[in-house]
């Protein structure tokens, strides 16, 4: 027999089954895409993310990728192999798997909290789009507040009382490769630093309702809200990044003026955690003389049927609330769904747009008292 072809056959052998360990099992890529602004906090990953991560190396050969707003489009800040290894072999003792996963881990997480914004906006949507560039099953983590200020969905001009269906079907269906196999993980939605101002349970629900709706209309096969807060503290972003106008309870002797976001689920009328505490210090207004007129206006929009119906069934829903809490139905002497055919402000430019500002104000919900109980 030819020894040499013997020898070839030996060396194939031997190689074929030191690769077909590592190919039977399974390989993992988590890409991971930070938006990291000024007004969110630092980042840093949750024990749900962690988790993930730590189910990947258990199964075999994990890939991380990380993606920052900011850098070219589709390019990653970092692409490393995080699979612990014995040698070129993958690693078989479960102690010193997990010792070799923390080793990753921290270093990792060293490189996310160092990363700060760059830029003077907050564009979540085309970091998600960057990570969804690769074909087939992969893990995607979107680390951001979600409170996007560029088009297609700015939510400066849109605000946070938005009918859902309605903003997801305007996201352009080229604005985010197919979902098609990837589980995508929302963590961050709604947590906010700097100069954003806290969000309202309302306005919170209806952000993680968009991003959630998003991901389906692009086919994800999986859609998490991470809600586990993020522990990153102070953000180091270095640009201002716009706000989101969240609004105030304004009170005055004889007109109460309430944002929607802080009654109302986005786009209906259902109440939110909150509202009863809101319409409490309405209700304490009221004695025996006291009368009111209550108005629910909306900001403009495509469907001036759709927004008086709306309103209409606020105002209902803020009177019901308000006997609930004590005070005579009789006393209400007027409720109107204005919907934005008698705006507080005018809250179109002219071509057309929105000015976030005067949109914001005609989100609301008015409440005007003839002869209130004295504040003194």
């Amino acid at each position: 027999m030819n020894h040499s072809r013997l020898f070839a056959a030996v060396v194939l052998v031997a190689a074929s089954c030191a690769a077909c360990g590592e190919t039977s099992r399974e390989a993992t890529t988590v890409r991971i895409g930070v938006t990291a602004s000024s007004n969110e906090p630092r980042v840093a990953l949750t024990r749900t993310v962690v988790d993930r991560l730590s189910a990947a190396v258990d199964q075999g050969v994990t890939r991380v990728v990380v993606y920052r707003q900011g850098q070219a489009s589709g390019a990653a800040h970092s692409d490393e192999d995080f699979t612990v290894r014995d040698g070129n072999d993958i690693e078989d003792d479960d102690a010193l798997r997990e010792l070799g996963f923390e080793q990753n881990l921290n270093r990792l997480a060293g490189e996310l909290t160092q990363l700060g914004g760059t830029t003077p906006e907050l564009d979540p949507l085309s970091v998600l789009a960057d990570m969804a560039t690769s074909p087939g099953p992969e893990v995607l983590v979107l680390h951001s507040s979600g409170l996007q200020t560029t088009e297609p969905l700015d939510l400066t001009r849109l605000g946070l009382d938005f009918d859902l269906a309605s903003v997801v079907a305007s996201v352009p269906d080229d604005a985010v490769p197919e979902l098609t196999g990837k589980d995508v993980i929302f963590s961050g939605l709604g947590q906010v630093a700097g100069a954003q101002r806290p969000l309202p349970p309302g306005a919170q629900a209806a952000l993680v309702d968009l991003w959630l709706g998003i991901c389906a209309k692009f086919g994800a096969k999986s859609c998490t809200h991470d809600t586990e807060p993020v522990p990153g503290g102070a953000s180091i972003g270095r640009a201002e990044v716009p706000t989101v106008d969240i609004g105030d309870v304004v009170q005055q002797d004889a007109l109460v003026h309430i944002p929607s976001s802080l009654l109302f689920k986005a786009g209906s009328d259902q109440l939110v955690p909150g509202a009863r505490e809101v319409l409490q210090g309405v209700a304490e207004k009221f004695d025996g003389r006291t009368t009111a007129r209550v108005i629910s206006r909306t900001a403009s929009s495509a469907s001036a049927e759709a927004a008086a119906d709306l309103t209409q069934r606020r105002s209902q829903r803020v009177v019901a609330e308000l006997v609930d809490l004590g005070v005579s139905r009789s006393a209400i002497t007027e409720v109107v769904g204005a919907g934005f055919s008698s705006p507080l402000a005018v809250d179109l430019d002219a071509y057309g747009e929105l000015i976030p500002d005067a949109a914001a104000r005609n989100r609301s919900v008015v409440i005007e008292l003839a002869s209130p109980r004295s504040s003194s």
